[in-house]
């Protein structure tokens, strides 16, 4: 009973940390629709610019937060399958015995 309990308590610390996640990649796209700026954005538009962009107009911090999210959810969901068939297969051997 006590691994079902830590497999219980670690698979709800990562629901948890999920959610964080979830509110960081709203924040983080909010971010990158209002201040994204790429030069083939600008020369689509007709728009030539006499130097460079500013850095900020990259958005790196925010594209981090999203692939950092996007990993965070594949490992996430490998790892819930992977506990989720043990305990099918835990309950169908318990069951037949």
């Amino acid at each position: 009973m006590k691994k079902k309990q830590k497999i219980a308590f670690i698979t709800i610390t990562l629901c948890v940390f999920g959610l964080l996640l979830t509110i960081a990649d709203f924040l983080a796209l909010h971010d990158i629709r209002n201040e994204y700026v790429s030069t083939s954005v600008l020369e689509s538009l007709g728009i030539t610019l006499s130097g460079e962009l500013p850095e900020w107009t990259s958005t790196k911090g925010e594209w981090g937060i999203v692939r950092i999210s996007y990993l965070f959810r594949l490992f996430f969901f490998i790892f819930c399958a992977i506990v989720l068939y043990e305990l099918v297969n835990r309950g169908r051997t318990k069951h037949q015995e």
